[in-house]
């Protein structure tokens, strides 16, 4: 278990540090919300981070689960000790200490455990950075979408001005009106030139926040579409979302480090032996009283058996892992029940959107039409400018409520891509299929 165990944890880092490199290669696609991902996840430091607190982890892993190194004391006697057969000169005694049967394996297993649980937390972050990414990303088209919404109401009014004027000109009737509707037209557009500005404003801030969560720098320049559209809702069993979760595979691994913990802590309890040789060496002696033994160096096995006594401090750390042990459930169970209670209430949220996506499409359409025929029916008088003014606030408020449904949806995806783990890459390295 423990050259397999070993040999894991070194060939996911391999696995995951050509996958680092893989992304990078991908990331010579500008145009593409993956890519800005694969970058956001290579280049964020929170992300970085916890990968290299993953690597020491897996370090200490492929360290643990061996023996302690043997002793060797040496002992000189400056005028020597004299014996019957010999006088001693000097001594040399090593000595292996072995640990109670299953201590090294419940060692091993413990560090092991806590690089699964460094190893999931690093998922969790790159799939949240994800999220993040998708949010921001949705943001910044949402706001392209209401500059455009705006500016084209813009043009709808340079147009009614010029109609106004030319009615000006050729209609001495209707000249003071149309005088009127001309700077009600200009203080109409002042204000949504200033809508413009705000949004624009608000568009280069979200620029630069998207930058800076790819640890870029913030102007750098960015290939965004033109347009949002809705995405589709993905598919994905509870199961499946139960199953790949990193936070609930992270508490886990926590319990089977702290179970690892205790059974390590129960074999510190118990005695350890230790084995070794004596090597003494003797001098010879004037009339000894074995003659075939004067001088002769003598080895010796020697066995020594730990005897432990001092309990407190083992059972305060049995303890203590029992308790970790049961905080790690409950920590599980109320990760699992946020989890489920986000993935039943995902579709509803959805749904919800969509039927908002749905009429603003719709009350868009029929307004966008409607200040078309308004358009015509002002210049032949059946329409006031007060009516096509109502209509296209009307207009831009259900524009830009649809811009909002539209980011709002897609984010609801992105959520659900997130509880799925979609845009998982530590998996991905582990599972090159994938």
């Amino acid at each position: 278990m423990t050259s397999n165990k070993t040999k894991y944890l070194r060939l996911h880092i391999l696995l995951l540090m050509l996958l680092l490199t893989t992304i990078g290669a991908k990331a010579q696609t500008p145009d593409s919300l993956a890519t800005y991902i694969a970058a956001a996840i290579r280049n964020n430091p929170t992300v970085i981070s916890g990968y290299n607190a993953y690597k020491a982890q897996v370090m200490n892993a492929c360290g643990a689960g061996s023996l302690n190194d043997p002793t060797i004391q040496v002992g000189v006697f400056p005028k020597s000790m004299q014996h019957v057969n010999g006088k001693q000169i000097a001594t040399f005694t090593i000595m292996q200490m072995f640990p109670w049967f299953g201590t090294l394996k419940a060692g091993r297993e413990n560090m092991e455990y806590k690089a699964e649980s460094a190893y999931q937390k690093f998922r969790a972050d790159g799939i949240a950075l994800a999220y993040d990414v998708q949010k921001q990303w949705y943001a910044m088209l949402a706001t392209q979408e209401k500059i455009k919404a705006v500016k084209g109401k813009i043009g709808l009014l340079e147009d009614i001005k010029k109609l106004a004027l030319l009615t000006y000109k050729t209609q001495d009737r209707m000249r003071n009106a149309k005088m009127s509707d001309q700077l009600r037209l200009e203080a109409e557009e002042q204000n949504l030139q200033e809508q413009v500005e705000s949004f624009e404003a608000k568009l280069a801030l979200q620029r630069q926040q998207f930058n800076i969560v790819m640890h870029r720098d913030a102007d750098a320049p960015l290939v965004v579409p033109d347009t949002i559209v809705l995405r589709e809702m993905p598919t994905v069993s509870w199961n499946d979302i139960e199953a790949q979760d990193p936070l609930l595979q992270k508490s886990v691994a926590d319990g089977k480090a702290f179970e690892a913990q205790e059974r390590l802590a129960t074999n510190m309890g118990k005695p350890t032996f230790s084995v070794g040789l004596q090597y003494m060496l003797n001098g010879k002696v004037i009339n000894p009283k074995m003659e075939s033994m004067n001088g002769m160096d003598m080895v010796m096995p020697m066995v020594t058996v730990s005897v432990p006594i001092y309990r407190r401090k083992i059972n305060m750390s049995k303890e203590a892992a029992k308790f970790n042990k049961i905080s790690t459930d409950y920590t599980y169970q109320s990760r699992e029940d946020a989890l489920k209670s986000e993935y039943l209430g995902i579709e509803q949220r959805a749904e919800d959107v969509k039927r908002k996506v749905a009429l603003y499409d719709k009350e868009v359409g029929i307004l966008d039409h409607t200040l078309s025929l308004m358009n015509t029916e002002y210049a032949t008088g059946s329409t006031t400018l007060t009516d096509i003014l109502e209509t296209n606030r009307q207009y831009i408020d259900y524009a830009l409520k649809k811009a909002e449904a539209y980011a709002d949806y897609n984010t609801i995806v992105a959520e659900y891509e997130k509880m799925a783990s979609r845009y998982d890459y530590a998996t991905r390295a582990e599972n090159p299929r994938k």
